[in-house]
């Protein structure tokens, strides 16, 4: 026997599950260090502070909600949350990417009318076929929940197409993002008008009618002047540098206006006991509704795409920008729209349901559009069929 093999100690079985266990915990503290840095963490506090403040504004009313329903008595405050948030889109506006977006008009036009218009009536004339609880009934019987859950689609789908959500899902799947942004803009302000108006023909035979003039005037001061006046602001040299600066910042400020209101919503439908009754098997239905919904906007704005014989970055555009729709114009609407419609907190319900269902489905289907186009549309061979495709698209795509 050697020298050296004379000194060898047998390892024991306990011994190598500990030395196993110990560099566990090494590769753990690694790990844990190198996720848990300041970088990291501001970053998942960015990205989830959105749907954790909705989350949160939902749920805190079901435990207490004495703070939020006083402070829904004043109706000053869900108007200085709106201005905010429209101030902040203001602020953000750039006039330039509507410039570029009119040099392929008909996909512009296209895209802004199937956003303002064409979900809004199909919806209409699905949910006017189905049996709802009529309204300030208090037994519910419908499966499909009271009155106030249709009035809530409505009001969803007849909204503009969502601006962040929509902007994200665009880039990630390498769509134009110029003709979004342009989009997204254009849609969100003409339509503070038309879901008022869109509203009122869809509930036409709805014994609680609302002042369309007094509805517009309201939408008029509290969107579109802070618009402007963040528009304005922007001719200051130093705002456009801040507002790109802390734009994460800015945004958080927004998300927590929209919090605030939705808390205060829910709050006042929560003391007002708005909630009894209904059953879980109808918010079941509501998001097998948007589901269904996903689809049918999927199906259209692909035949619009087809029938106009688009190139792929303006199809993503149309998939994912204008099938979505805004939260925040739903809520804002529910600010000024006269409380003869029904309880607010259950026109809610729905916008709650359909904004994180369509944000799932379409954040799914983004990276999808990105490396397999063609398996989810296909686009060979397709020849104009419209007199808007007779216009032809410029050679070069516009810089994003």
């Amino acid at each position: 026997m050697s020298h050296e093999s004379s000194f060898n100690v047998p390892t024991l079985p306990g011994q190598r599950e500990c030395s196993k266990l110990a560099m566990i915990g090494v590769r753990a503290r690694k790990y844990f260090a190198n996720f848990c840095t300041t970088e990291k963490a501001q970053n998942l506090f960015f990205e989830y502070f959105l749907p954790a403040s909705q989350v949160v504004a939902i749920g805190h009313p079901f435990i207490h909600y004495q703070p939020g329903a006083y402070l829904s008595q004043f109706s000053i405050i869900g108007f200085i949350l709106i201005g905010i948030i429209f101030l902040v889109l203001g602020l953000k506006l750039k006039t330039d990417e509507i410039k570029d977006a009119m040099r392929s008009s008909h996909v512009f036009i296209v895209a802004i009318i199937s956003s303002l218009f064409v979900t809004g009536s199909i919806v209409a004339a699905i949910t006017k076929q189905l049996p709802w609880d009529a309204m300030g009934q208090e037994e519910k019987v419908s499966m499909f929940g009271p009155y106030e859950f249709r009035i809530g689609l409505l009001l969803y789908y007849s909204v503009p197409c969502t601006i962040t959500a929509g902007i994200v899902l665009v880039a990630q799947a390498e769509g134009n993002l110029p003709m979004a942004g342009a989009v997204a803009t254009v849609a969100n302000v003409i339509g503070c008008y038309t879901t008022p108006i869109l509203l009122k023909l869809f509930l036409s035979n709805l014994d609680a009618q609302f002042d369309i003039a007094g509805v517009l005037i309201k939408l008029t001061c509290s969107i579109l002047l802070p618009v402007i006046a963040g528009k304005l602001l922007q001719c200051i040299p130093p705002v456009p540098k801040t507002v790109n600066r802390f734009k994460r910042w800015i945004s958080v400020i927004t998300s927590t206006c929209l919090a605030l209101m939705l808390w205060m919503k829910v709050s006042k439908a929560v003391q007002d006991n708005a909630f009894d009754g209904v059953k879980w098997q109808s918010l079941l239905l509501l998001i097998a509704f948007v589901l269904m919904m996903c689809l049918i906007n999927i199906f259209v704005n692909s035949t619009f795409s087809v029938l106009l014989c688009l190139r792929n970055t303006y199809i993503k555009v149309m998939l994912l920008m204008v099938s979505q729709k805004t939260l925040v114009m739903a809520v804002t609407l529910v600010q000024v729209l006269p409380a003869s419609l029904g309880e607010m907190g259950l026109i809610l319900v729905p916008c709650f349901v359909a904004h994180p269902t369509q944000i799932l489905v379409f954040s799914f289907i983004a990276p999808q559009l990105k490396n397999h186009p063609s398996t989810l549309l296909v686009r060979a061979g397709c020849r104009p069929r419209l007199l808007l495709c007779a216009s032809v698209e410029p050679e070069q795509e516009i810089s994003g």
